[in-house]
Protein backbone atom coordinates (compact mmCIF):
# COMPACT_ATOMS: atom_id res chain seq x y z
CA UNK A 1 0.00 0.00 0.00
CA UNK A 2 2.85 2.32 1.13
CA UNK A 3 4.15 3.91 -2.47
CA UNK A 4 5.66 7.45 -3.25
CA UNK A 5 4.85 9.63 -6.56
CA UNK A 6 6.99 8.11 -9.71
CA UNK A 7 9.69 9.94 -10.00
CA UNK A 8 10.88 9.02 -6.64
CA UNK A 9 13.49 6.23 -7.17
CA UNK A 10 16.87 4.82 -7.04
CA UNK A 11 19.55 7.52 -8.67
CA UNK A 12 17.69 10.30 -7.93
CA UNK A 13 18.83 13.86 -7.32
CA UNK A 14 16.79 15.87 -4.35
CA UNK A 15 17.44 19.77 -4.02
CA UNK A 16 20.19 20.87 -1.85
CA UNK A 17 19.68 23.72 1.02
CA UNK A 18 15.85 24.18 0.38
CA UNK A 19 12.51 21.67 2.35
CA UNK A 20 12.73 18.25 0.51
CA UNK A 21 9.05 17.60 -0.34
CA UNK A 22 8.36 14.02 -1.06
CA UNK A 23 4.50 12.17 -1.16
CA UNK A 24 2.58 9.14 -2.14
CA UNK A 25 -0.40 6.64 -0.80
CA UNK A 26 -0.73 4.95 2.18
CA UNK A 27 -3.38 3.54 4.68
CA UNK A 28 -5.28 6.22 5.49
CA UNK A 29 -4.59 7.90 8.98
CA UNK A 30 -1.12 5.66 9.07
CA UNK A 31 2.26 7.52 10.47
CA UNK A 32 4.30 8.14 7.43
CA UNK A 33 8.08 8.76 8.15
CA UNK A 34 11.20 10.27 6.00
CA UNK A 35 14.53 9.74 6.56
CA UNK A 36 17.83 10.80 4.98
CA UNK A 37 21.23 12.26 6.02
CA UNK A 38 20.14 12.87 9.32
CA UNK A 39 16.97 14.73 8.64
CA UNK A 40 13.34 13.14 9.38
CA UNK A 41 10.07 14.16 8.25
CA UNK A 42 6.50 12.46 9.53
CA UNK A 43 2.92 12.59 8.95
CA UNK A 44 -0.12 11.10 8.74
CA UNK A 45 -1.79 9.72 5.61
CA UNK A 46 -5.11 11.38 5.01
CA UNK A 47 -8.66 9.46 4.40
CA UNK A 48 -7.89 9.03 1.07
CA UNK A 49 -4.79 7.69 1.61
CA UNK A 50 -2.45 10.50 0.30
CA UNK A 51 0.37 12.06 2.25
CA UNK A 52 2.77 14.47 2.17
CA UNK A 53 5.74 16.12 4.25
CA UNK A 54 9.00 17.68 4.09
CA UNK A 55 12.50 16.83 4.80
CA UNK A 56 14.50 20.02 6.15
CA UNK A 57 17.57 21.16 4.05
CA UNK A 58 20.84 19.36 3.49
CA UNK A 59 23.63 19.53 2.23
CA UNK A 60 25.34 18.57 -0.99
CA UNK A 61 26.52 14.69 -1.33
CA UNK A 62 26.45 11.72 -3.76
CA UNK A 63 25.47 8.91 -2.45
CA UNK A 64 22.72 9.13 0.21
CA UNK A 65 19.62 6.48 1.41
CA UNK A 66 16.61 7.86 1.22
CA UNK A 67 14.19 5.85 4.01
CA UNK A 68 10.31 6.04 4.05
CA UNK A 69 8.26 3.54 6.58
CA UNK A 70 4.64 3.37 7.11
CA UNK A 71 3.61 0.47 10.41
CA UNK A 72 5.39 -2.58 9.10
CA UNK A 73 5.87 -1.08 5.03
CA UNK A 74 9.00 -0.16 4.70
CA UNK A 75 10.13 2.21 1.12
CA UNK A 76 14.36 2.58 0.61
CA UNK A 77 15.99 4.22 -2.46
CA UNK A 78 19.73 4.02 -3.24
CA UNK A 79 22.51 6.27 -4.74
CA UNK A 80 20.53 9.13 -4.14
CA UNK A 81 22.40 12.37 -4.78
CA UNK A 82 21.78 15.94 -3.20
CA UNK A 83 22.59 18.76 -5.21
CA UNK A 84 20.97 21.23 -7.63
CA UNK A 85 17.94 20.26 -9.66
CA UNK A 86 16.32 22.15 -12.49
CA UNK A 87 12.97 21.13 -14.62
CA UNK A 88 14.11 21.28 -18.75
CA UNK A 89 10.32 22.06 -20.10
CA UNK A 90 8.94 23.15 -23.32
CA UNK A 91 8.83 21.35 -27.00
CA UNK A 92 11.30 20.08 -29.14
CA UNK A 93 14.28 22.30 -28.69
CA UNK A 94 13.83 21.17 -25.51
CA UNK A 95 13.21 17.46 -25.97
CA UNK A 96 16.07 17.21 -28.19
CA UNK A 97 18.21 14.08 -27.38
CA UNK A 98 22.21 13.88 -26.73
CA UNK A 99 21.82 11.33 -29.70
CA UNK A 100 21.00 13.61 -32.11
CA UNK A 101 23.11 17.05 -30.78
CA UNK A 102 26.08 17.95 -32.95
CA UNK A 103 28.78 17.54 -29.95
CA UNK A 104 27.34 14.20 -29.11
CA UNK A 105 30.44 12.19 -30.30
CA UNK A 106 33.16 14.20 -27.89
CA UNK A 107 30.68 13.67 -25.04
CA UNK A 108 30.12 9.64 -25.43
CA UNK A 109 34.17 9.67 -25.03
CA UNK A 110 33.89 11.36 -21.77
CA UNK A 111 34.53 8.90 -18.68
CA UNK A 112 30.88 8.62 -17.14
CA UNK A 113 29.72 11.37 -14.39
CA UNK A 114 27.37 9.84 -11.53
CA UNK A 115 26.89 13.57 -10.84
CA UNK A 116 25.00 14.53 -13.40
CA UNK A 117 21.34 12.89 -13.98
CA UNK A 118 18.33 12.95 -15.76
CA UNK A 119 14.47 11.99 -15.27
CA UNK A 120 12.33 12.26 -18.36
CA UNK A 121 8.32 12.56 -17.40
CA UNK A 122 6.63 10.20 -19.52
CA UNK A 123 4.78 12.01 -22.25
CA UNK A 124 0.99 11.60 -21.33
CA UNK A 125 -1.80 13.78 -22.17
CA UNK A 126 -4.84 11.75 -21.40
CA UNK A 127 -5.75 8.85 -18.41
CA UNK A 128 -5.29 5.64 -19.16
CA UNK A 129 -2.32 6.34 -21.50
CA UNK A 130 0.52 4.71 -19.55
CA UNK A 131 -1.29 1.41 -19.62
CA UNK A 132 -2.35 1.71 -23.20
CA UNK A 133 1.43 2.08 -24.61
CA UNK A 134 4.81 0.79 -23.54
CA UNK A 135 6.48 3.26 -21.98
CA UNK A 136 9.18 1.06 -20.07
CA UNK A 137 12.05 3.37 -21.33
CA UNK A 138 10.54 6.66 -19.81
CA UNK A 139 10.39 7.62 -16.15
CA UNK A 140 13.77 6.72 -15.09
CA UNK A 141 16.36 8.36 -13.22
CA UNK A 142 19.53 8.41 -15.97
CA UNK A 143 23.02 8.92 -15.01
CA UNK A 144 25.43 10.54 -17.52
CA UNK A 145 27.43 7.27 -18.82
CA UNK A 146 27.39 5.77 -22.15
CA UNK A 147 24.55 3.60 -22.39
CA UNK A 148 22.20 6.39 -21.05
CA UNK A 149 23.43 10.07 -22.33
CA UNK A 150 21.90 9.61 -25.54
CA UNK A 151 18.61 9.88 -23.37
CA UNK A 152 19.34 12.94 -21.80
CA UNK A 153 18.07 16.31 -23.24
CA UNK A 154 20.73 18.05 -24.91
CA UNK A 155 20.07 21.38 -23.53
CA UNK A 156 19.30 20.25 -20.10
CA UNK A 157 23.28 17.85 -20.26
CA UNK A 158 24.96 21.02 -21.40
CA UNK A 159 23.13 23.53 -18.92
CA UNK A 160 23.81 20.51 -15.65
CA UNK A 161 27.10 19.94 -16.91
CA UNK A 162 28.22 23.93 -16.75
CA UNK A 163 26.69 24.30 -13.80
CA UNK A 164 28.32 20.99 -12.44
CA UNK A 165 31.52 22.17 -13.23
CA UNK A 166 31.38 25.75 -11.20
CA UNK A 167 29.20 24.32 -8.53
CA UNK A 168 30.93 21.40 -7.66
CA UNK A 169 28.35 19.69 -6.76
CA UNK A 170 25.72 16.96 -8.50
CA UNK A 171 22.61 18.53 -10.95
CA UNK A 172 19.95 16.90 -12.15
CA UNK A 173 17.71 17.77 -15.03
CA UNK A 174 13.88 16.92 -15.32
CA UNK A 175 12.62 16.41 -18.79
CA UNK A 176 9.34 17.66 -18.86
CA UNK A 177 8.69 17.63 -22.52
CA UNK A 178 6.93 17.29 -25.77
CA UNK A 179 7.51 18.15 -29.10
CA UNK A 180 5.44 20.11 -31.45
CA UNK A 181 3.35 20.94 -28.51
CA UNK A 182 1.77 25.25 -28.02
CA UNK A 183 2.33 26.67 -24.75
CA UNK A 184 -1.51 25.91 -24.03
CA UNK A 185 -1.02 22.39 -22.99
CA UNK A 186 1.13 23.38 -20.37
CA UNK A 187 -0.98 25.64 -18.29
CA UNK A 188 -4.57 25.56 -16.88
CA UNK A 189 -8.00 26.04 -19.26
CA UNK A 190 -8.97 28.56 -16.22
CA UNK A 191 -5.64 30.50 -17.74
CA UNK A 192 -5.76 29.67 -21.32
CA UNK A 193 -9.42 31.34 -21.06
CA UNK A 194 -7.94 34.04 -19.49
CA UNK A 195 -4.75 34.86 -20.98
CA UNK A 196 -5.55 33.18 -24.74
CA UNK A 197 -8.94 33.19 -25.46
CA UNK A 198 -8.19 32.06 -29.09
CA UNK A 199 -6.54 28.86 -28.33
CA UNK A 200 -9.48 27.96 -25.70
CA UNK A 201 -12.07 29.00 -28.69
CA UNK A 202 -10.47 26.77 -31.29
CA UNK A 203 -10.32 23.72 -29.12
CA UNK A 204 -14.08 24.38 -28.03
CA UNK A 205 -15.12 24.57 -32.11
CA UNK A 206 -13.27 21.56 -32.68
CA UNK A 207 -15.19 19.26 -30.39
CA UNK A 208 -18.70 20.90 -30.16
CA UNK A 209 -19.54 18.22 -33.36
CA UNK A 210 -17.27 15.62 -32.04
CA UNK A 211 -18.08 12.20 -30.27
CA UNK A 212 -15.94 12.49 -27.64
CA UNK A 213 -16.10 8.86 -26.88
CA UNK A 214 -15.67 7.54 -29.80
CA UNK A 215 -12.34 10.37 -30.17
CA UNK A 216 -11.02 9.06 -26.87
CA UNK A 217 -11.40 5.70 -27.92
CA UNK A 218 -9.31 6.27 -30.87
CA UNK A 219 -6.41 7.88 -29.19
CA UNK A 220 -5.88 5.05 -27.31
CA UNK A 221 -5.30 2.92 -30.50
CA UNK A 222 -3.30 6.17 -31.83
CA UNK A 223 -0.16 5.25 -32.78
CA UNK A 224 1.04 8.80 -32.42
CA UNK A 225 0.34 8.55 -28.62
CA UNK A 226 2.62 5.53 -28.19
CA UNK A 227 5.34 7.97 -26.42
CA UNK A 228 7.25 5.72 -24.26
CA UNK A 229 9.79 4.67 -26.61
CA UNK A 230 12.18 7.01 -27.78
CA UNK A 231 13.98 6.64 -31.22
CA UNK A 232 11.69 4.17 -32.55
CA UNK A 233 10.26 6.76 -34.87
CA UNK A 234 11.54 6.23 -37.83
CA UNK A 235 10.83 10.04 -38.83
CA UNK A 236 12.68 10.90 -35.63
CA UNK A 237 15.72 9.33 -36.61
CA UNK A 238 16.42 10.67 -39.95
CA UNK A 239 15.82 13.90 -39.60
CA UNK A 240 16.93 15.31 -36.05
CA UNK A 241 20.41 13.96 -36.57
CA UNK A 242 20.80 16.06 -39.67
CA UNK A 243 18.86 18.54 -42.06
CA UNK A 244 17.85 16.65 -45.19
CA UNK A 245 15.34 17.82 -47.55
CA UNK A 246 11.88 17.12 -48.26
CA UNK A 247 12.56 15.22 -51.85
CA UNK A 248 15.56 13.15 -48.97
CA UNK A 249 12.67 12.59 -46.89
CA UNK A 250 10.11 11.44 -49.73
CA UNK A 251 12.83 8.74 -50.87
CA UNK A 252 13.76 7.72 -47.36
CA UNK A 253 10.51 7.34 -45.70
CA UNK A 254 8.57 6.18 -48.65
CA UNK A 255 6.42 8.92 -48.46
CA UNK A 256 3.60 8.71 -51.21
CA UNK A 257 0.60 10.49 -52.41
CA UNK A 258 -1.38 7.76 -50.82
CA UNK A 259 -4.85 7.87 -48.41
CA UNK A 260 -3.96 9.90 -45.45
CA UNK A 261 -4.26 7.98 -42.23
CA UNK A 262 -6.94 9.65 -39.81
CA UNK A 263 -4.99 9.49 -36.86
CA UNK A 264 -2.72 11.99 -38.67
CA UNK A 265 -6.16 14.56 -39.47
CA UNK A 266 -7.85 14.77 -35.90
CA UNK A 267 -7.27 16.62 -33.07
CA UNK A 268 -4.07 15.72 -31.43
CA UNK A 269 -4.53 15.22 -27.70
CA UNK A 270 -0.99 16.73 -26.32
CA UNK A 271 -1.91 20.53 -27.64
CA UNK A 272 -5.86 20.16 -25.60
CA UNK A 273 -5.73 23.30 -23.18
CA UNK A 274 -4.15 22.08 -20.16
CA UNK A 275 -3.59 18.18 -21.22
CA UNK A 276 -0.03 18.72 -20.73
CA UNK A 277 -0.40 20.90 -17.34
CA UNK A 278 -2.54 18.05 -16.13
CA UNK A 279 -0.59 14.83 -17.23
CA UNK A 280 3.43 15.99 -16.86
CA UNK A 281 3.24 18.95 -15.23
CA UNK A 282 0.97 17.70 -11.92
CA UNK A 283 3.10 14.44 -11.76
CA UNK A 284 6.02 16.10 -10.79
CA UNK A 285 4.82 19.01 -8.50
CA UNK A 286 5.95 20.25 -5.95
CA UNK A 287 9.22 18.24 -6.58
CA UNK A 288 11.61 20.57 -4.86
CA UNK A 289 13.77 21.99 -7.49
CA UNK A 290 15.91 24.86 -8.09
CA UNK A 291 14.56 26.74 -11.08
CA UNK A 292 12.94 26.22 -14.53
CA UNK A 293 14.57 25.82 -18.22
CA UNK A 294 11.75 26.87 -20.81
CA UNK A 295 12.24 26.49 -24.59
CA UNK A 296 9.01 26.77 -26.51
CA UNK A 297 7.11 28.81 -28.52
CA UNK A 298 7.74 26.97 -31.87
CA UNK A 299 4.13 25.77 -31.87
CA UNK A 300 2.64 29.61 -30.91
CA UNK A 301 3.87 31.28 -34.09
CA UNK A 302 -0.11 30.44 -35.80
CA UNK A 303 -1.34 33.70 -37.45
CA UNK A 304 -3.34 36.17 -35.67
CA UNK A 305 -1.87 34.56 -32.49
CA UNK A 306 1.39 35.13 -32.07
CA UNK A 307 1.36 38.24 -30.31
CA UNK A 308 -0.45 36.54 -27.61
CA UNK A 309 2.59 35.01 -26.16
CA UNK A 310 3.85 37.71 -23.70
CA UNK A 311 0.64 37.00 -21.72
CA UNK A 312 0.16 33.19 -22.35
CA UNK A 313 4.22 33.24 -21.07
CA UNK A 314 3.08 34.87 -17.93
CA UNK A 315 -0.15 32.97 -16.97
CA UNK A 316 2.35 29.53 -17.31
CA UNK A 317 4.83 30.74 -15.06
CA UNK A 318 1.90 31.89 -12.38
CA UNK A 319 0.48 28.29 -12.80
CA UNK A 320 3.45 26.55 -12.39
CA UNK A 321 4.79 28.79 -9.23
CA UNK A 322 1.04 28.45 -7.90
CA UNK A 323 2.19 24.31 -8.45
CA UNK A 324 4.92 24.87 -6.67
CA UNK A 325 4.18 27.16 -3.30
CA UNK A 326 6.73 29.23 -5.09
CA UNK A 327 5.88 32.79 -6.59
CA UNK A 328 8.97 33.75 -7.05
CA UNK A 329 10.83 30.22 -9.30
CA UNK A 330 13.34 31.48 -11.34
CA UNK A 331 12.46 30.92 -15.34
CA UNK A 332 15.13 31.09 -17.89
CA UNK A 333 13.52 31.44 -21.15
CA UNK A 334 15.31 30.63 -24.35
CA UNK A 335 14.25 33.26 -27.19
CA UNK A 336 13.64 31.58 -30.06
CA UNK A 337 16.41 31.82 -32.96
CA UNK A 338 16.33 32.74 -36.49
CA UNK A 339 14.95 30.23 -38.92
CA UNK A 340 13.15 30.17 -42.17
CA UNK A 341 11.66 27.00 -43.40
CA UNK A 342 12.00 23.47 -42.07
CA UNK A 343 9.89 20.32 -44.88
CA UNK A 344 6.89 22.53 -45.63
CA UNK A 345 6.59 24.65 -42.59
CA UNK A 346 7.59 28.22 -42.87
CA UNK A 347 8.23 31.03 -40.49
CA UNK A 348 4.99 33.08 -40.17
CA UNK A 349 6.05 35.85 -37.53
CA UNK A 350 8.47 34.48 -34.84
CA UNK A 351 9.23 38.27 -34.50
CA UNK A 352 5.90 38.53 -32.46
CA UNK A 353 6.96 35.62 -30.15
CA UNK A 354 10.72 36.65 -29.21
CA UNK A 355 8.89 40.11 -28.24
CA UNK A 356 6.46 38.13 -26.18
CA UNK A 357 9.34 36.09 -24.85
CA UNK A 358 11.28 39.30 -23.94
CA UNK A 359 8.35 41.77 -22.61
CA UNK A 360 7.63 38.46 -20.30
CA UNK A 361 10.97 38.74 -18.74
CA UNK A 362 11.11 42.47 -18.69
CA UNK A 363 8.12 42.25 -16.36
CA UNK A 364 9.32 39.66 -14.22
CA UNK A 365 12.06 39.82 -11.66
CA UNK A 366 12.99 36.51 -11.46
CA UNK A 367 12.14 35.62 -15.34
CA UNK A 368 15.29 36.30 -17.44
CA UNK A 369 16.16 35.79 -21.25
CA UNK A 370 18.57 34.04 -22.58
CA UNK A 371 19.73 34.96 -26.40
CA UNK A 372 20.97 32.10 -28.76
CA UNK A 373 20.24 34.98 -31.52
CA UNK A 374 23.68 33.47 -33.54
CA UNK A 375 22.46 29.64 -32.97
CA UNK A 376 19.82 28.81 -35.46
CA UNK A 377 19.67 27.20 -38.70
CA UNK A 378 18.32 28.83 -41.43
CA UNK A 379 16.55 25.71 -42.89
CA UNK A 380 16.14 23.38 -39.72
CA UNK A 381 13.73 24.21 -36.96
CA UNK A 382 16.09 21.87 -34.87
CA UNK A 383 19.66 23.65 -34.92
CA UNK A 384 21.73 20.69 -33.78
CA UNK A 385 24.17 22.47 -31.91
CA UNK A 386 22.57 22.69 -28.45
CA UNK A 387 25.97 23.31 -26.42
CA UNK A 388 25.29 27.12 -27.08
CA UNK A 389 21.80 26.67 -25.48
CA UNK A 390 22.81 25.08 -22.36
CA UNK A 391 25.70 26.95 -21.70
CA UNK A 392 24.46 30.04 -22.19
CA UNK A 393 21.07 29.15 -19.97
CA UNK A 394 23.95 28.09 -17.22
CA UNK A 395 25.41 31.66 -17.39
CA UNK A 396 22.27 33.23 -16.32
CA UNK A 397 21.49 30.97 -13.58
CA UNK A 398 25.44 31.60 -12.18
CA UNK A 399 24.87 35.60 -12.17
CA UNK A 400 20.90 35.71 -11.50
CA UNK A 401 20.15 32.70 -9.52
CA UNK A 402 23.41 31.92 -7.88
CA UNK A 403 24.56 35.05 -7.19
CA UNK A 404 27.50 35.45 -8.76
CA UNK A 405 28.79 38.70 -10.09
CA UNK A 406 29.55 37.69 -13.52
CA UNK A 407 28.20 39.38 -17.06
CA UNK A 408 25.33 37.35 -18.28
CA UNK A 409 22.51 39.16 -19.61
CA UNK A 410 22.30 40.20 -23.54
CA UNK A 411 23.52 43.52 -24.78
CA UNK A 412 20.43 45.60 -25.43
CA UNK A 413 19.82 49.00 -26.67
CA UNK A 414 18.68 51.37 -23.81
CA UNK A 415 19.66 54.86 -25.86
CA UNK A 416 19.18 55.86 -29.15
CA UNK A 417 20.30 59.66 -30.59
CA UNK A 418 19.60 60.56 -34.15
CA UNK A 419 22.46 62.55 -34.81
CA UNK A 420 21.50 63.70 -38.67
CA UNK A 421 24.64 61.89 -40.14
CA UNK A 422 24.74 59.44 -38.00
CA UNK A 423 22.69 57.26 -35.26
CA UNK A 424 24.04 56.11 -32.71
CA UNK A 425 23.46 53.82 -30.09
CA UNK A 426 23.58 52.76 -26.54
CA UNK A 427 23.91 49.42 -25.34
CA UNK A 428 23.85 47.76 -21.57
CA UNK A 429 25.25 44.60 -20.76
CA UNK A 430 28.24 45.13 -22.36
CA UNK A 431 31.01 44.43 -20.81
CA UNK A 432 34.36 45.36 -21.34
CA UNK A 433 32.44 46.43 -24.80
CA UNK A 434 30.73 45.21 -27.67
CA UNK A 435 32.38 43.11 -30.25
CA UNK A 436 31.50 41.64 -33.24
CA UNK A 437 32.60 38.10 -34.69
CA UNK A 438 34.84 39.12 -37.22
CA UNK A 439 35.62 42.52 -35.98
CA UNK A 440 36.71 42.31 -32.34
CA UNK A 441 36.14 44.46 -29.86
CA UNK A 442 35.63 47.89 -30.74
CA UNK A 443 38.16 50.85 -29.97
CA UNK A 444 36.11 53.92 -31.52
CA UNK A 445 38.71 54.04 -34.46
CA UNK A 446 36.99 54.68 -38.09
CA UNK A 447 36.18 52.26 -40.24
CA UNK A 448 33.57 50.09 -41.44
CA UNK A 449 32.97 47.15 -38.87
CA UNK A 450 30.30 44.73 -40.11
CA UNK A 451 26.87 43.83 -38.19
CA UNK A 452 24.99 40.99 -39.27
CA UNK A 453 21.28 41.51 -39.32
CA UNK A 454 21.02 45.27 -38.83
CA UNK A 455 18.90 47.36 -41.20
CA UNK A 456 18.43 51.06 -41.52
CA UNK A 457 15.61 52.61 -43.23
CA UNK A 458 13.67 56.05 -44.05
CA UNK A 459 10.23 56.13 -45.22
CA UNK A 460 10.68 52.16 -45.50
CA UNK A 461 13.43 52.35 -47.66
CA UNK A 462 16.87 51.29 -46.94
CA UNK A 463 19.75 53.05 -46.12
CA UNK A 464 23.28 52.64 -46.68
CA UNK A 465 25.05 52.62 -43.68
CA UNK A 466 28.62 51.93 -42.44
CA UNK A 467 29.25 50.94 -38.44
CA UNK A 468 31.46 51.27 -35.99
CA UNK A 469 31.74 49.61 -32.47
CA UNK A 470 32.98 52.35 -29.69
CA UNK A 471 33.10 50.19 -26.07
CA UNK A 472 29.20 50.31 -25.18
CA UNK A 473 27.89 51.77 -28.69
CA UNK A 474 27.21 51.32 -31.79
CA UNK A 475 28.03 54.27 -34.54
CA UNK A 476 25.84 54.03 -37.76
CA UNK A 477 27.29 56.38 -40.19
CA UNK A 478 24.63 57.19 -42.73
CA UNK A 479 26.68 57.11 -46.36
CA UNK A 480 23.22 58.79 -48.04
CA UNK A 481 21.07 61.44 -47.49
CA UNK A 482 17.64 60.02 -45.97
CA UNK A 483 14.51 62.08 -45.52
CA UNK A 484 12.31 61.24 -42.98
CA UNK A 485 12.13 59.16 -39.22
CA UNK A 486 15.14 56.34 -38.86
CA UNK A 487 14.16 53.27 -38.25
CA UNK A 488 16.86 51.25 -37.21
CA UNK A 489 15.92 47.08 -36.93
CA UNK A 490 18.16 44.16 -35.41
CA UNK A 491 17.43 40.43 -36.28
CA UNK A 492 13.88 41.49 -36.83
CA UNK A 493 13.76 39.23 -40.47
CA UNK A 494 13.31 35.74 -40.49
CA UNK A 495 16.51 34.29 -40.67
CA UNK A 496 19.33 35.74 -39.14
CA UNK A 497 22.58 35.32 -37.60
CA UNK A 498 23.97 38.06 -35.52
CA UNK A 499 27.94 38.63 -35.14
CA UNK A 500 27.22 41.01 -32.38
CA UNK A 501 28.44 40.17 -28.77
CA UNK A 502 29.39 41.52 -25.60
CA UNK A 503 32.90 40.36 -24.15
CA UNK A 504 31.14 37.83 -22.25
CA UNK A 505 30.37 36.29 -25.50
CA UNK A 506 26.46 36.69 -25.50
CA UNK A 507 24.57 37.61 -28.47
CA UNK A 508 22.56 40.67 -28.44
CA UNK A 509 18.97 40.31 -28.31
CA UNK A 510 16.58 41.04 -31.77
CA UNK A 511 15.89 45.21 -31.47
CA UNK A 512 13.54 48.17 -33.44
CA UNK A 513 14.18 51.86 -33.18
CA UNK A 514 11.82 53.33 -33.00
CA UNK A 515 9.40 50.19 -32.23
CA UNK A 516 7.47 48.78 -29.77
CA UNK A 517 10.14 47.98 -27.25
CA UNK A 518 10.80 50.72 -25.10
CA UNK A 519 14.14 51.65 -24.65
CA UNK A 520 13.51 53.41 -20.96
CA UNK A 521 12.20 50.72 -18.72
Amino acid sequence: MLKTAEIFQDNMIVQREKPVIIWGQGTPGERVTAMMQGRTGETKARPDGSWRLALSPMEASEDETLRITSGAEEIIYTHVAVGEVWIGAGQSNMEFHMRYEKHRNEEFALPKNPRLRFYDVPEVSYDGQLDDFDYSAMGIWRQANREDLEYFSAVGYYFQKALENGLHVPVGIIGCNWGGTPSCAWMSRETVAKAGRPWMEDYENQIKDMDMEKYWQMQRTNPLNGRGTPFSDPFGEFVLPSTPTQEEVNEKMGFDQGEVPEYLTMMHSESIPGALYEHMVKKIAPYTVRGCLWYQGESDDVPGRQHLYKDMLTGLIGDWRALWQDDRLPFLVVQLPGWATWLGSVNMDYAAIRLGQQQAADTDSDVWLCSISDGGQENDIHPKDKKIVGQRLALLARGHVYGENILCDPPRPIKAEDKGSCIEITFENTGHGLITASGGPGDGTPGNTPIEALEVTARGKPVAYEAAIDRDKVILTLKEKAEGPRVVRFARGKWYKVNLYNSAGVPAIPFEIPGEIPLER
